[in-house]
């Protein structure tokens, strides 16, 4: 592929290696107030948890989110609040959700948080997922792990190199205590350091708030807000121990107010892929303030003899990303190092001041999106390697369509794509052209016409692009059954459409189609065997590839599962409707009884097509889709359907509505229904594969 002599002169310097001609800006989010930060190592993920400022004239604490990084410079909001007071049974005062640690333990997570206790003073609680982004639920049911005190704020968690987990929290006091192997009860009773040394230099204790602990080179850390909030604002310093229990030995002073400060700080500190990264929050974010707080990041070197240098707050932060992102795999739109042009919502507060809310990241069904974007709004996305080059760039989106630019560089810079972006009431892929889109760089979204949501995007080249093929790339036979779960591969919005990004089923295959194990439920009078799509939901989609072996018209059943009165399902071929939505009745209450259904004929043509199953009425499971040739049927077997002998019928009401499939032995066909379970009341039967239909009363 040729690229015009006009490829940004900056590539030339960054080609080769990391890009680090852009600086990260502090803070590091902003799509929300994040105060408190609370750093976790995942892996290769760091995960920051923080809290949820509001703004107004006090601490207006509602709730706790998280963002998390592979690179340490582009950071994904992973949506609206992951844990609330209303999470805890009513213990909890509303907006009094203050600073919070996640710890992760035999493949759970768990969360101790300060809330405001419902009997007055502060309390810590605990809430478990499992996932690091949640959702979160109360693990106490109802119950404070500490408290209520007024002391009992800002919990820091640790789990020691011998198994042993601690909990440490408090203002102006420094209390511990052992957690059991569960995590959410105390091993022993709740005890204080002594304050009178070890945490300052010359004996009175400079301790406020905000504990965090850190093992290295097993030498124990205590950081902590130190100072008051006097003179500029808290200060961060830290202590050592050579146990978890202390005694402490005072350390020094780590941070100091800088520019942007706010009156209270907090910090965090973690290794990461060979580096270490202190974590605080300031004020710099759009419209910040004292009760507007941000998470910002310094990078340091520990001191040869264990030491924790002076830091100081910066705007940059983190200069040199921990890798360069890829943008030839899915990137969500809320991942970015920066967001510029941003609205604030500032209602007023009855008792003073203003609160401050930004409302550009929501949630729904389990995809997390930029929303509310006006003109002139950007993000910015770092040291995006292209490579030698991508062809074009697919962004998912929907709402009333727009304008979207795609620059580097700067929101200014290099033009590389205009997209505009048509109006869709569903979630939408669409391919735009880029030019000049290679090497190593910085990229800006900048929105010059609002009113679309933005999901996820990213590139192709002709060397990478994923076409869509069939699963095990063998297309289903036909005449034969295609298996629901045997959809093709390609990924979302190309070979499959999932509203609920989560996996449900969590069985047979990994992407975002939900797949359950159907060998506990019943298929007619057998066990079921293999997997079914279930969970589903109104417009999902999925494809398959298949082969016709002949023209002809075909058959077509399945054998489907669903306790909805409203479940219903459409197939396409090629794009084009073969039969209309059909809507199903509810067969048992729990999605555990399969029953085959007849879905309609068709002509298809010799040769491969793609077949399209889409929802049109949810909470329908599909276990298969079966197209048969009737011209096939044996004439020995038609002989055996005529006799009634053991045949299959389609069952009608009286006025043709579908109602299900039944296998009926003998001449008495009216016994069979009674026995299958239908009511009294006149039913058209008609024998599969002949055309025989019989009316049939059941008294």
């Amino acid at each position: 592929m040729m690229f015009a002599k006009s490829i940004k002169a900056a590539i030339a310097l960054v080609g080769f290696g990391l890009c680090t001609q852009a600086m990260a800006e502090n803070p590091i989010i902003q799509t929300y107030y994040s105060p408190d930060p609370a750093p976790v190592v995942f892996g290769d993920t760091v995960c920051v948890y923080t809290g949820n400022d509001e703004g107004g004239h006090f601490f207006t604490m509602h709730g706790w989110r998280v963002s998390c990084s592979t690179d340490m410079v582009n950071w994904t909001d992973k949506g609206e609040l992951i844990l609330s007071n209303e999470s805890f049974g009513g213990n909890a005062k509303k907006n009094g959700d203050w600073a919070a640690q996640v710890v992760r333990r035999n493949g759970k997570y768990y969360y101790y948080v300060t809330v405001e206790s419902t009997r007055g003073g502060r309390a810590i609680n605990v809430a478990v997922a499992d996932k690091p982004e949640g959702p979160f639920k109360d693990a106490r049911n109802g119950q404070h792990l500490a408290g209520p005190n007024w002391d009992y704020i800002d919990p820091t968690v640790w789990i020691d190199d011998d198994g042993q987990a601690w909990l440490y929290w408090g203002n102006p006091k420094l209390y511990y205590a052992k957690l059991k192997e569960n995590m959410i009860e105390f091993d022993g009773d709740i005890k204080v350091f002594d304050m009178s040394r070890g945490f300052s230099p010359s004996g009175n204790s400079v301790y406020t708030e905000g504990p965090w602990i850190h093992k290295r080179n097993n030498k124990y850390y205590m950081l902590y807000a130190s100072h008051g909030t006097g003179n500029g604002g808290e200060r961060i310093s830290y202590s050592t121990s050579n146990s978890p229990t202390g005694p402490w030995t005072w350390g020094g002073l780590i941070m100091e107010p800088g520019q942007g400060a706010a009156f209270t700080n907090h910090c965090g500190i973690i290794d990461f892929k060979g580096r270490s990264f202190f974590f605080y929050h300031n004020q710099k974010n759009v419209s910040g303030g004292g009760f507007s707080r941000s998470t910002a990041i310094e990078e340091f070197t520990w001191g040869a003899d264990g030491t924790i240098p002076k830091i100081n707050p910066t705007n940059n932060g983190v200069v040199k990303p921990v890798k360069n992102l890829d943008p030839f795999d899915r990137v969500e739109a809320e991942t970015k190092s920066w967001v510029g042009g941003m609205s604030v919502s500032r209602p007023g507060d009855p008792q003073g001041g203003n609160y401050t809310i930004i409302n550009h990241v929501k949630a729904q069904n389990g995809a997390v999106y930029l929303t509310n974007m006006g003109n002139n709004f950007y993000t910015k996305v770092r040291s995006v390697d292209m490579g030698d080059g991508a062809d074009r760039i697919i962004i998912c989106t929907r709402g009333n369509g727009g304008k979207l630019e795609l620059h580097a560089g700067s929101e200014k810079g290099a033009l590389l794509a205009t997209m505009n972006i048509p109006s869709s009431s569903a979630w939408q892929e669409n391919s735009y052209d880029l030019s000049d889109a290679a090497g190593i760089d910085d990229l800006f979204f900048v929105v010059k016409q609002g009113g679309f949501d933005f999901d996820y995007w990213y590139m192709e080249s002709e060397k990478n692009a994923v076409p869509q093929t069939p699963y095990k790339e063998v297309a289903a036979k036909i005449p034969g059954k295609v298996e629901a779960e045997n959809y093709d591969v390609g990924g979302h919005n190309k070979a499959f459409y999932d509203n609920d990004r989560e996996n449900q089923g969590k069985a047979y295959r990994e992407d975002e189609v939900d797949i359950v194990d159907i060998s506990d439920s019943k298929c007619g009078a057998e066990a079921c065997k293999g997997y079914a799509i279930g969970y589903t939901q109104d417009d999902e989609w999925v494809e398959y590839t298949i082969n016709v072996a002949a023209d002809a018209k075909y058959d077509i059943t399945a054998n489907i599962a669903t306790a909805s009165e409203t479940s219903g399902m459409q197939l396409f071929v090629d794009d084009k409707e073969i039969t209309e939505a059909i809507t199903f009745e509810k067969i048992d209450s729990v999605w555990t009884t399969y029953k085959v259904v007849d879905i309609g004929s068709v002509d298809l043509k010799k040769g491969e097509h793609v077949l399209k199953l889409l929802i049109t009425g949810g909470y329908l499971n599909v276990d298969w889709i079966e197209f048969n040739d009737p011209n096939k049927t044996s004439i020995a077997n038609a002989v055996r359907l005529d006799a009634q002998k053991v045949s299959a019928y389609n069952v009608f009401s009286a006025t043709g509505k579908f109602l299900g499939r039944i296998d009926a032995e003998g001449a008495n066909l009216a016994q069979t229904l009674k026995n299958a379970g239908f009511a009294s009341g006149m039913y058209i039967m008609r024998a599969v594969g002949l055309n025989k239909t019989h009316r049939v009363q059941v008294r």
